[in-house]
């Protein structure tokens, strides 16, 4: 019986982006960050990890995405272990490539853009340094580590002792790991109560974060409950993007069964949200107008 929600077993998969230049974007996502070329023609390019695509570029945008505009925040590739997250820390410091870092308390990151704007997050997800989550009266939100100290969930990664777990051999791999898989998307937002009324309410992600004080709002299942995100950091500087920029073009949540495409594209309709059935795929776009195809896994 469909309850309205979305199965555990739900995943992203690739994610589309328009950029500027393939060959310039290929020296961030391939060379740098060591995602396997898959596929190329004159105005596509499509890379993953362990076989499997991941990030998909398409030529034509004439213009980089703007910092601070409506559109992407960034796509994050997620890695299964610390030691591959260092691996990535290596190659952005070899690369020269302008980089940040933090500790979420709940995950480690690294930063990088593509040349075209399109932002990129590094994630090694460390659950279990995350003891709780408190929400104040006025509605900041405070992270509390297992040890019971209180993190803002902001600070800055130690990048040198993340480097440390390579050891002293020098060895730096060149590849993603093949078992990185795309964990979140993240994107800037004018109106994220309606955001969260179309992901949470028509196609039946869990809620997470809901704060206006902390500025992000974010939802995703009872096994990742971080995986679609918006943030209001921009607040009054926010701007739409001009037209052909790059940025999102669109992504792909993988749903468990043909069954629960046919709940989500039912709830669709009585939502009255335009929406475009293909066989075993749905195209439909969220409320700030960001696409998305929602398939079959496996189909």
């Amino acid at each position: 019986m469909d309850d309205g929600l979305l199965s555990q077993a739900t995943r992203l998969g690739p994610v589309h982006l328009r950029v500027t230049d393939i060959p310039a974007a290929l020296t961030v996502w391939r060379d740098t960050l060591g995602l396997d070329p898959i596929g190329e023609d004159a105005v596509t390019a499509e890379l993953g990890a362990g076989g499997r695509a991941l990030i998909v570029l398409h030529a034509g945008a004439v213009t980089a995405l703007p910092q601070k505009s409506r559109d992407l925040f960034h796509v994050a590739i997620h890695v299964t272990t610390r030691r591959d997250l260092a691996h990535a820390a290596a190659r952005l410091k070899a690369s020269r490539l302008r980089y940040s870092a933090q500790d979420h308390l709940i995950s480690e990151s690294l930063y990088v853009s593509d040349p075209s704007g399109n932002g990129i997050e590094i994630c090694f997800d460390t659950p279990e340094r995350f003891l709780r989550r408190e929400v104040s009266a006025d509605g900041r939100v405070t992270l509390i580590a297992v040890d019971g100290s209180a993190h803002s969930g902001l600070e800055a990664l130690d990048v040198p002792g993340l480097l440390r777990d390579l050891g002293n051999s020098g060895h730096v791999e060149p590849r993603m790991a093949a078992d990185a898989f795309i964990g979140h998307i993240h994107m800037r937002a004018r109106a994220p109560e309606a955001l969260m009324q179309f992901y949470v309410g028509v196609l039946g992600f869990r809620p997470h974060i809901q704060s206006r004080t902390f500025g992000m709002f974010d939802c995703g299942t009872g096994r990742r409950p971080h995986m679609v995100a918006f943030n209001i950091w921009a607040r009054e500087e926010l701007r739409e993007p001009p037209p052909n920029a790059a940025g999102l073009d669109h992504f792909t949540v993988e749903l468990a069964s043909t069954e629960e495409l046919d709940a989500v594209a039912s709830r669709l309709n009585d939502a009255n949200v335009p929406a475009k059935r293909i066989g075993d795929a749905i195209e439909a776009a969220d409320p700030e107008g960001n696409r998305l195809r929602l398939v079959v896994q496996g189909v």
